[in-house]
């Protein structure tokens, strides 16, 4: 899909206009062409489907999507537009910046499935079967996946399916049932009508589309979301174990590098193609500090804890803790950072203190950047580069930055990368299935697919069943502590990717716990102003306060303004 430039026709402009200065009723045109006279030809509806991927592809909107876990314990800072995601979206409020982007980006992908889904079964269409299959598929596919995040987001939202004049503008807002009501019957249409993705990978400027795997995984996922266990394990099911269309990548680093994209793996990708301005700028936003000459861009926006890089267990299976000792400022001209001092401990005979990051999970060093990091080599291997090096101080906290998505000067403006950015892939739907499983009791065959996980080729960490000698203790028998246990495997697997960590804590109702506890740890040292605090408002987002003002029959969450 890479070869496919996205489309903006004439009538998408219509809906276009939804950017981050204007409200959708500032911009809307009370006098259009007609989009029935326009959409006739397949060309037409190929055009019309491209431009709802090219509203998922919105830089600096939808492509800030994975700094939605800078929210969680895990990570931190995220400057001016995401700095009130520290300390668990503590003092966001309805003007929050992102919570109004994003909101105005997701109805923007929406509004244009509609306008695909109301005319391409339309009198006078000149297309073939099969390609108004795919195109219908991937609407309701587009415009499933956007009310999925609206309404885990902010609960109740307004449900419109169908374009509407100007008129037809001021609409309340819908349960959030009514929404996952309508979610399930969408993607059981969109799995019928989708092809495998086999057909795309014969394919390669059809690869990247909506599958049938995809509508499927997504379908999955909301019965996960929703706790409907037997649903769950029966669509999970058929994905992994009756498709059989996707496996891991042997490499886990391959699923962030663009030569290695859209793999079988993959199961959905937004896709960017930078040098022509369709790639996306998240990581400009994401890399550390340029003294790393890691990147020639680099804000350091997300930043993993040592509370995170605690979660990774040694190559034995021990675990691994850190204790707060000191902190300070970089010296001048080392970095806008901070330089922290921790001690750290673990039963594994073999840990050495002074070298707290060797012989960990290899995941810890694909995922975090940490002084000394022996990945260094392959990423100077990866982009041809040299003389790279990484400090606490590059980062602009927490005295880390994140791996995934950083490419280096393979990014050859800092600001217009080709990587892609992966909403949903194998190693999550494995996952998900395990936690299935778990719920129900099954935690003998969860441990087959949490060890496929953690198996992979290029990880090869201890099977649920070493872990138990290790450690001397039951644990697949255990539901308690297999739940727990998939949880922090989620965390190790899908971390700074596309807000798993996020969206994972707030529908297993551990988050505010979990903000509590990061702090009572006191891990960097100070307290926070969440503690005595935090409340569970904050697992709705506020309804933007811009989106209110014009539309007066749009309610606010409860503990917002």
């Amino acid at each position: 899909m890479k070869q496919l430039k996205y489309i903006t026709i004439v009538l998408l402009l219509l809906v276009s206009q939804l950017g981050c200065k204007k409200g959708f009723l500032d911009s809307y045109p009370k006098n259009s062409l007609s989009a029935g006279t326009f959409y006739k030809t397949e060309d037409d509806f190929i055009n019309a489907t491209n431009g709802i991927y090219d509203a998922l592809q919105s830089d600096r909107e939808l492509s800030f999507f994975p700094m939605t876990d800078i929210a969680t314990p895990y990570a931190g800072f995220g400057d001016s537009r995401f700095g009130q995601y520290e300390n668990g979206i503590f003092g966001v409020n309805s003007g929050y910046l992102m919570a109004n982007t994003f909101w105005i980006a997701w109805y923007r992908v929406i509004f244009r499935a509609n306008l695909v889904l109301d005319h391409i079964d339309g009198e006078g269409v000149t297309i073939s079967v099969k390609a108004q299959n795919r195109l219908k598929g991937e609407a309701l596919f587009l415009r499933s996946l956007a009310y999925f995040y609206l309404t885990y987001l902010y609960g109740d939202v307004p449900l419109i399916l169908k374009e509407q004049k100007y008129e037809e503008l001021l609409v309340p807002r819908n349960s959030r049932a009514e929404i996952v009501a309508q979610l399930i019957k969408d993607l059981k249409s969109a799995e019928l009508l989708l092809p495998s993705v086999t057909e795309y990978r014969t394919n390669k400027a059809l690869l990247g589309r909506a599958s049938r795997g995809a509508a499927k995984s997504l379908l999955g996922k909301v019965y996960v979301y929703e706790k409907r266990w037997p649903e769950a394990e029966a669509k999970l099911n058929e994905v992994i174990n009756i498709d059989k269309d996707y496996d891991l990548e042997p490499k886990f680093l391959d699923l962030f590098w663009p030569s290695t994209e859209n793999g079988k793996e993959s199961i959905f990708e937004v896709q960017y193609m930078g040098g022509v301005k369709e790639g996306n700028s998240y990581v400009r936003f994401a890399a550390p500090s340029t003294l790393s000459q890691i990147s020639t861009s680099g804000f350091s926006y997300v930043t993993p804890t040592e509370y995170y890089t605690d979660l990774f267990e040694t190559t034995n299976g021990y675990s691994v803790s850190s204790t707060f000792v000191s902190k300070a400022n970089a010296a001048p001209g080392a970095g806008p950072g901070i330089v922290y001092k921790f001690n750290y401990q673990s039963p594994d005979p073999t840990f050495n203190p002074n070298q707290p990051y060797t012989n960990r999970d290899p995941r810890l060093a694909w995922t975090v950047w940490y002084e000394n990091t022996p990945y260094i080599t392959e990423f100077q291997s990866r982009t041809g580069q040299s003389g790279i090096t990484y400090k606490q101080s590059y980062a602009t906290d927490n005295g880390h930055s994140t791996v995934k998505y950083i490419i280096g000067k393979l990014d050859l403006t800092a600001g217009d990368s080709p990587g892609n950015l992966i909403i949903m892939r194998y190693a999550d739907i494995l996952l998900l299935y395990a936690e299935t499983l778990i719920e129900l009791n099954r935690t003998a065959d969860a441990a087959i697919y949490i060890n496929k996980v953690r198996q992979r080729p290029s990880v090869m960490m201890p099977t649920l069943q070493t872990l138990q000698t290790v450690r001397g203790e039951a644990i697949i028998s255990d539901q308690a502590k297999m739940r727990n246990f998939v949880r922090e495997e989620r965390y190790r697997e899908l971390a700074f990717e596309w807000g798993h960590m996020y969206m994972d804590q707030i529908r297993w109702d551990v988050f505010a716990d979990e903000m509590v506890k990061y702090w009572t740890a006191n891990k960097l040292g100070s307290g926070s102003p969440a503690l005595g605090t935090f409340d569970k408002r904050h697992y709705l987002w506020p309804i933007p306060s811009e989106e209110r003002s014009r539309n007066p029959k749009l309610t606010q969450n409860p503990g917002y303004n």
